[in-house]
């Protein structure tokens, strides 16, 4: 079975990021919502085993609200001369029923839709899917090709419709070779050389590479190769035959800088993803943007004892889970990092408004990078007081739902003086992070404290993410309180210690939807980053 979906490398290589500014708001009269259809091209190995993708769905519109429903419709009757199709009913509520070579879904909800940052009047709502299944035709044969034709609507919302190319090739077997991993001094440098295996019985004519990792291209210049600086990600096209049964690598190596001054335990690395000729054409079919960035001008990235020859038909692979590694990189040395949670006191008189500014402080000696370790990301976990409601909420924070869906629309962020009784949980999160020994990460809260309220605690917790245990040398500071002191004067807690002006782009709690989001929001003209950049 094949689930194209983990192809790492290319999707960071393609990936938008999107930040989630704050609470939803309930949807005004007139609050149209229009569902998006993800549906990329697809090439399927002929006499190959199921393919399965997902049929992704994501809500764009003018404002932050709720959509109560979606509608799917899926017709495969332009597909059943190459492929049995199927759809699965994978997102929980989803109800689908057919009828002939039309299928029909209903995905329930409420689905929440977040404001996005310096947008235009686009939002983004939830990323509901279906799972659709394919199985090459017997007797079909390489080059055969049909369509996948979905519809989609929320709530009385505009009706999209997207169509996928479905088609056969010849099967193939690309492995990627796992590379070692490494343990690099401060200062030092990590160098890959990806290399990948033809594990089928038939040549393969033709493939591209995709490569991502922060400062691995640096200092490269291949002629085949376009560059994603934005991204730091490298798609290098190959008009080379691979002989079954043989490995290759490539001609030059990449490389990975440690700066100087990096965390102990800070951990690094590259993916690099093999696809054929056919598949990396699928993508970029439906990403324009995809590998068309700044084009190489020196001396082509060659695969070593290769001859050249070009494809006669489409060919797919027949187990794309094997096509990708990931390099790991691990800062060695003593010089590891203590962070340190910081509180605050809630001080001044009832009903007033105040503001506090929590957070984080790096007590050294490592310094934290992100990117491009992967482990020096903060986790900050806010909860404040009982009886302290937010006015406004630092645009790096998201609330937190937990695993209870609301049943309808919940109250505006904005409508801060009903003051509910359970505390407000926050998630805090940089999108990067530069942070030096002495220096503060703060995170700014402006709120309410109920008539009646005197005292009260919450708490500021943090962690790394990704095995931040490596990088953090003691987790015995990672907790802080947040106290209610009413009565006196004395706003909210002073910023101290040196200011995170370290800390580069916005961010909140990020939702990474890769490909799909880019493809639909190119196709509506919507007003927001493309491939080969991020929403901060």
């Amino acid at each position: 079975m094949i689930r194209p979906r983990r192809l790492l490398a290319l999707t960071m290589l393609a990936t938008a990021t999107f930040a989630l500014l704050g609470f939803p708001a309930s949807a005004a009269p007139g609050h149209t919502v229009t569902a998006n259809v993800f549906l990329r091209d697809l090439t399927l190995p002929v006499g190959g085993p199921t393919l399965d993708d997902d049929l992704g769905v994501f809500l764009t519109s003018d404002r932050a609200g709720w959509a109560n429903q979606e509608t799917l419709t899926v017709d495969t009757s332009a597909a059943t001369g190459v492929a049995d199709v199927t759809v699965e009913e994978v997102y929980p509520g989803v109800t689908c029923s057919t009828t002939g070579a039309v299928v029909r879904c209903t995905v329930p909800g409420p689905h929440p839709i977040f404001s996005l940052p310096d947008s235009g009047k686009v939002s983004i709502g939830t990323f509901a899917s279906v799972m659709i299944s394919l199985t090459p035709k017997p007797g079909a044969a390489a080059g055969d090709t049909g369509a996948l034709t979905v519809t989609a609507r929320a709530d009385d919302g505009p009706t999209t419709t997207e169509t996928s190319r479905i088609r056969l090739g010849e099967g193939v077997n690309l492995t990627a070779i796992d590379p070692p991993s490494s343990s690099v001094a401060p200062g030092g440098s990590a160098v890959l050389r990806p290399q990948v295996r033809n594990t089928g019985s038939r040549d393969v004519q033709g493939l591209t590479l995709a490569v991502n990792g922060e400062g691995a291209m640096a200092g490269t210049d291949f002629g085949n190769c376009t560059y994603d600086d934005d991204n730091n990600g490298v798609a290098c096209a190959f008009d080379t035959t691979l002989a079954a049964g043989r490995t290759y690598q490539t001609s030059e190596q990449f490389m990975l800088q440690v700066p100087r001054d990096a965390a102990a335990g800070s951990k690094t690395g590259m993916d690099a993803q093999w696809l054929t000729r056919a598949e990396w054409q699928d993508w970029q079919d439906m990403l324009p943007g995809l590998g068309r960035g700044r084009q190489g001008t020196g001396p082509d990235l060659e695969l070593v004892e290769v001859a050249s020859a070009a494809a006669e038909v489409p060919q797919a692979d027949v187990d794309g889970d094997d096509n990708g590694t990931f390099s790991t990189v691990t800062v060695t040395g003593n010089r590891r990092a203590d962070v340190v949670a910081i509180g605050a006191t809630i001080t001044g008189s009832p009903g007033e408004a105040r503001t506090i500014n929590l957070g984080l402080v790096n007590r050294g000696p490592g310094t934290l990078r992100y990117p491009p370790f992967v482990n020096n990301l903060p986790w900050i976990e806010v909860t404040l007081p009982r009886g302290v409601a937010i006015v406004r909420a630092d645009e790096r924070c998201s609330t937190l739902f937990g695993g209870d869906e609301p049943s309808g629309p919940p109250p505006s962020m904005a409508a801060a003086e009903s003051f509910g009784s359970r505390p407000p949980d926050y998630v805090c999160t940089p999108q990067s992070l530069l942070l030096r020994p002495g220096q503060r990460l703060s995170f700014t809260f402006t709120v309410r404290v109920a008539p009646g309220v005197r005292d009260g605690k919450g708490s500021v917790g943090l962690s790394m993410l990704d095995d931040g245990k490596s990088v953090d040398r003691y987790a015995g500071d990672n907790s802080a309180p947040i106290t209610v002191s009413l009565g006196g004067g004395g706003g909210g807690l002073p910023v101290t210690g040196s200011a995170a002006a370290a800390v580069a782009g916005g961010g909140v709690l990020l939702m990474v939807i890769g490909v799909a989001v880019v493809v639909v929001l190119r196709r509506r003209h919507a007003t927001v980053s493309m491939a080969g950049e991020s929403i901060r």
